[in-house]
C-alpha cells in the first residue's frame, strides 16, 4: 500500500496570528505605535533569524523573539518596563489561532491524514502555545527547527521533518503562509500548499506550488482535489 502523505503545517501567521498581539501591545503603548510594533517584531523576528542560519550560527527562537521586540520599541522611540516586556514575549506563547485553523486540522485528523507542525519556534514555546490554543490534539509529531539547529529556509529543517515522519520528502507537503518557506520547502524536494493569508504577492524567486489557497477552510477540499 502506498504511503500516504503527511502533512507539516507551519505555525505563525499559519495557524496562530502573531500580528494578533498589538491587542496586548495597546496596553502599554498608544493603538498607532501597537501595530507598528507588532508588525516590525514579527519582521525582525524572521530577519534575525535568516541572518544567523545564513552565518551559521544559532540561538532559539525565544532570543530571536526578545531581540526583534527590543528593535521594534525602538524603531517607535518607546519603552517599556521589564515586567511589561516579559508579560509580552509571554503572550507570544498564547496566540490567537485563526478560526480556520481547528476545523480545517479536525477534518484532515478524521480523514486519516497525517499531521505534523514543522516550526522556526522554540520546543517550550511551541509546547505552550499548541496546549494554550487546544491544537496540540491534531498532531502526530511536533518538529522544532531547534532539533537541526538551522532555521527554514534552510533545507536541514526541511529534510530533518521527513525523517521523523517517516518518509521521503516528495512524501511531505508543507503549509505555510509564509511564501519564504514555501520556496525553502520545495527546494529541498517537498511539496507545499501556500495559504495566502494577505491576498498578497508570492516572492520573486520563486513561484506559488500547485496549491494556493486563501485560507486553510479550503485546504481539506484542494488536497481531495
Amino acid at each position: 500500500m502506498p504511503i500516504s502523505e503527511a502533512l507539516a503545517f507551519d505555525v505563525y501567521g499559519t495557524l496562530v496570528d502573531p500580528v494578533g498581539i498589538s491587542r496586548r501591545l495597546v496596553e502599554y503603548l498608544p493603538l498607532a505605535d501597537a501595530v507598528r510594533v507588532a508588525e516590525a517584531w514579527r519582521r525582525k523576528q524572521l530577519e534575525i533569524s535568516f541572518r544567523l542560519t545564513a552565518m551559521e550560527r544559532y540561538e532559539d527562537f525565544g532570543w530571536c523573539t526578545r531581540k526583534a521586540l527590543d528593535h521594534a520599541l525602538a524603531l517607535v522611540d518607546q519603552e517599556v518596563g521589564a515586567d511589561a516586556r516579559e508579560s509580552l514575549i509571554a503572550h507570544y506563547d498564547d496566540l490567537e489561532p485563526y478560526p480556520d485553523a481547528a476545523p480545517a486540522l479536525r477534518t484532515l485528523r478524521d480523514r486519516g491524514q497525517v499531521l505534523a507542525v514543522l516550526s522556526n519556534g522554540a520546543p517550550a514555546m511551541l509546547d505552550a502555545l499548541l496546549e494554550a490554543t487546544g491544537l496540540r490534539r491534531y498532531f502526530d509529531e511536533v518538529i522544532s527547527v531547534d532539533e537541526v539547529r538551522a532555521f527554514k529556509p534552510s533545507p536541514r529543517p526541511y529534510h530533518h521533518a521527513a525523517e521523523r515522519l517517516g518518509r521521503t520528502p516528495s512524501q511531505v507537503r508543507l503549509v505555510s503562509c509564509n511564501s519564504f518557506d514555501i520556496i525553502g520547502a520545495e527546494s529541498a524536494g517537498l511539496r507545499a500548499a501556500w495559504v495566502d493569508r494577505s491576498r498578497g504577492a508570492f516572492e520573486p524567486d520563486g513561484t506559488p506550488p500547485d496549491i494556493v489557497i486563501g485560507s486553510l477552510a479550503d485546504l481539506p477540499g484542494a488536497l481531495a482535489s
